[in-house]
């Protein structure tokens, strides 16, 4: 078996987006590190549930260290290092209302003081000024300082709705990662769109998934220009909610020959009936669908899958360790 050490080759990292969205989402990404093969997740630090998702954590490693997990025989089967998980933050400028308050630029907010959603946030952040994007600076630096006097230092930074593809959003984030040491990013480029997208008969996610990989080619390439590290390829920009046994099939076939993949996923409990409003400014789309994931990862048969193709888990962090050893030498 591989040391904790050493760095895993071909390795798989499955990452759970929304820790801290709402209850159901918690116990979901708690129970597929438990007992199912998640080895990272990012937080939405002003998030109704963040606040718990951060109390939780502690008791979640002192279980991974002392290897009490449902998980731990097909986590060492898939030779899974066993150290702990990575915890990200889950940059957000699209879902609730921002931990800056009246210092946040109203122009960027809807008639309630919340967050527009996705393709209003593009819109204002293409015209806005400097000043405007000033305090969109100050508010992802808050969300990174929330989660660090929380006691937890972000392992890596991704974007809720990838918000960090963004052209002028992307250009904040060098400097968001320099100032708090973040080692590691999340670059959502995604080959295989057509197979795992169109040809499943998803025309809208298909066209939504092309915009998305046309920024991520450009965010890349940013990253690429940086001592941040990421993994080689990433899957799930256009299927949240929805991967089944033949869509990660898909993914692992995409996967072969690299280093480590990232595959991103959003599992969550049943939360039971919703009686939640879509004006809810944490209204969540998925909320039917997470459930399924959550059994996927749980799944005996992923693992006998990963296994036969000969992947490992891995963690996103040891990519920077990696990176920092290779530069030392």
């Amino acid at each position: 078996m591989m040391s904790a050490s050493s760095s895993p080759r071909h390795s798989i990292v499955f990452h759970a987006d929304d820790f801290g969205m709402n209850a159901a989402v918690n116990a979901g990404i708690e129970a597929a590190f438990r007992e199912g093969l998640l080895t990272s997740t990012s937080v939405l630090a002003n998030a109704p549930a963040a606040e718990d998702a951060c109390r939780v954590w502690p008791a979640l490693m002192a279980d991974v260290q002392t290897r009490r997990l449902s998980s731990l025989e097909r986590r060492r089967m898939l030779s899974d290092p066993l150290t702990p998980f990575d915890l990200g933050i889950h940059l957000n400028l699209t879902q609730g209302r921002p931990l800056t308050l009246n210092d946040f630029s109203p122009e960027l907010l809807d008639e309630e003081g919340c967050f527009p959603g996705i393709g209003k946030l593009f819109a204002r952040i293409n015209h806005a000024s400097d000043a405007q994007m000033k305090s969109v600076e100050a508010e992802l630096r808050a969300q990174i300082e929330w989660m660090i006097a929380r006691g937890h230092h972000p392992t890596h930074l991704n974007g809720h709705q990838y918000i960090e593809l963004i052209p002028r959003i992307a250009a904040i984030v060098p400097a968001l990662l320099h100032d708090y040491a973040i080692p590691t990013v999340r670059v959502a480029y995604e080959r295989g769109l057509f197979r795992s997208v169109l040809l499943q008969g998803d025309v809208t996610g298909w066209g939504l998934g092309l915009v998305k990989r046309h920024f991520a080619r450009a965010f890349r390439r940013r990253m690429a220009n940086t001592k941040v590290a990421f993994p080689d390829r990433f899957f799930g920009t256009s299927h949240a909610g929805r991967i089944d046994d033949a869509t990660m099939t898909r993914f692992l076939a995409g996967a072969r020959g690299t280093r480590m993949t990232e595959i991103g996923v959003h599992p969550a409990i049943d939360p039971g009936p919703d009686t939640s409003a879509e004006s809810d400014p944490w209204f969540d789309p998925l909320a039917e669908l997470r459930s399924n994931e959550l059994k996927l990862l749980c799944c005996s048969k992923l693992a006998e899958e990963l296994r036969s193709r000969q992947f490992s888990l891995g963690r996103i962090s040891a990519l920077a360790t990696e990176t920092w050893a290779t530069e030392a030498t």
